[in-house]
């Protein structure tokens, strides 16, 4: 084993502030945009190297409970600072593993990952997340009203899965690691296998970080894996208090099944995909047919369609405008060119649904974009389905996700737009193109609208997430295992955080948060008045 101070020796997990490489199997990265293995082997985790790591992060957590949110944004700061040190090698490897563009995609990207570090190290600073209530004692009620204070701590150790779509914002530095750290728990991280060497480099970063910040050895450690064992062994472990996972709706089921065998179940909270249905209105078609029909190819085919955003289901009312809006929406994404998927797996998936949609029966593939399914470049062009509200109401195949650029086009009779939305089912997001004179006759839809999904746009396209407070980035199943938490924003904390409460406890034996003095100056809602 050797530290991690500097990865100069690739293809090792991170274990507890060491690279380990126990296992006798190993995996290699794809480079998508020739189908050819590149980079050093890697050495899948062991079940003793997950073991290791899973018990590093119990210890971790020991002691990172005790620390104040100061302490720990400090940690947060230092992350991201080692994350921007690290940009350029850290942006080219990714542009290797992935097929995306450096600029502005993977640099922009490195910027979100290091925001959310900065982000939750400004908020936990704050102390607001920890959500102080204080209910004193009050001998005249009936029954008598004992001191009760509350506050939210770490669960404990997260086991983060790294995405595919997004190597550095929700991978291994992305927004699940950051919320975990900010609530005090310690991360064991399952790189993702299609960029494994992004994985390392992100992980020896925040594994640098945390050395620098005084932090235990076990604060954040990397398990790589090119199967599914690794994964299963980490959700299995006992220290492993929760789950966050972004990915397809099949992974997400299965960690959740997993994760409800164990003698002690731990929740998964799970990021699965989604449609985000886009609605066009007849007046919005009369005016900005065109316009939409433009933005909306662009949004469609942004980061391959590999976005959990992506609009790949599109309802246009009948008729001349509905007409040539579509015309207008193939002859855009027949323009584009094909670029690379991330990986051999999601060009599988994509050929076989495509393949699956454009059999049903009333659709006409108007756009067949079906990648070769052979060792050479994993690249895709554009498919755009059409088909009318019939058969979308009764074919369940049209409400599976394409994962990649391809769209499905639902015609349905002119001002029928309230009739569809009930029809949807769980959405990450719902767009609604219409225009600012139509408002108040579509407030009737709204209550519709919040049972679909947990953004709503009204214009705009749903691809680009902000990371804010008020950001919500969870929809009604299955586009996310739990509609109650976001994995993007400032709440993404939510997850990690569970409530307890203190009651008649003598003050020097409460935790600072929760004494009378208030020595940390948090917010606090004291007998129901809540925090200036």
């Amino acid at each position: 084993m050797t530290s991690t101070t500097d990865v100069t020796a690739p293809g090792a997990n991170l274990i507890a502030g060491e690279e380990s490489r126990k296992g006798t199997s190993t995996f290699r990265a794809t480079d998508p945009s020739t189908g050819q293995q590149i980079g050093p082997q890697f050495h899948e985790a062991t079940a003793d190297e997950v073991r290791r790591a899973t018990r590093a992060a119990g210890e971790a957590h020991r002691e990172l409970r005790t620390w104040s949110g100061a302490r720990i944004a400090g940690m947060l700061r230092e992350m991201a600072e080692q994350l921007r040190a690290a940009e350029d090698e850290l942006v080219a490897t990714a542009s290797r593993e992935t097929g995306l563009p450096q600029e502005p995609r993977l640099r922009g990207e490195l910027a979100r990952a290091c925001g959310q570090f900065d982000m939750f190290a400004d908020l936990v600073e704050r102390g607001t997340h920890l959500d102080v209530v204080i209910d004193h004692a009050d001998d005249t009620s009936s029954p008598p009203q004992p001191d009760l204070r509350r506050m939210r701590v770490g669960v404990g150790p997260v086991a983060v899965f790294g995405a595919s779509n997004f190597p550095l914002a929700f991978s291994v530095p992305g927004g699940d690691t950051a919320s975990a750290l900010a609530a005090g728990c310690p991360v064991v991280i399952k790189g993702h296998p299609s960029h494994p060497a992004t994985s390392q480099v992100a992980g020896a970063a925040l594994v640098r970080a945390a050395a620098a910040a005084g932090a235990p050895a076990g604060t954040v450690s990397l398990v790589q894996g090119a199967g599914t064992e690794v994964g299963e062994a980490l959700v299995l472990a006992a220290e492993i208090r929760s789950v966050g996972f972004t990915g397809s709706p099949g992974g997400g089921k299965a960690l959740a099944r997993l994760a409800a065998t164990r003698p002690v179940p731990v929740p998964v909270h799970a990021e699965m995909g989604s449609l985000n249905p886009v609605l066009v209105t007849q007046r919005a078609l009369e005016r900005r047919g065109d316009l939409i029909a433009e933005e909306l190819a662009g949004s469609l085919v942004l980061g391959v369609g590999q976005f959990c955003t992506s609009p790949g289901l599109v309802f246009v009312p009948e008729g001349v405008a509905g007409d040539a809006f579509v015309e207008r929406l193939v002859e855009h994404l027949s323009a584009v060119e094909p670029a690379p998927l991330l990986n051999a797996g999601i060009r599988a998936g994509l050929a076989q649904r495509l393949a699956a949609t454009g059999g049903v029966t009333g659709v006409t593939v108007r756009l067949d974009g079906t990648p070769t399914q052979d060792d050479g470049p994993v690249v895709c062009a554009p498919s755009l389905f059409e088909t009318d509200l019939a058969t979308y109401r009764t074919n369940d195949e049209l409400r599976e996700e394409h994962f990649g650029p391809a769209s499905i086009v639902v015609r349905h009779a002119a001002g029928a737009t309230a009739d569809v939305v009930p029809l949807l089912g769980g959405h990450l997001t719902v767009t609604l193109q219409a225009e600012q004179d139509e408002a108040e006759a579509l407030v009737a839809l709204r209550a519709d609208l919040v049972e679909t999904a947990g953004r709503i746009l009204f214009n705009g396209f749903p691809t680009g997430v902000a990371v804010t407070t008020a950001q919500n980035h969870t929809g009604p199943y299955p586009a996310a295992s739990d509609p109650r938490f976001t994995s993007v924003g400032a709440r993404a904390i939510d997850r990690f955080l569970r409530p307890v409460t203190f009651q008649s406890t003598p003050d020097a034996l409460l935790p600072d948060e929760l004494k009378e003095s208030n020595p940390l100056g948090v917010p606090r809602t004291v007998d129901g008045a809540l925090p200036a």
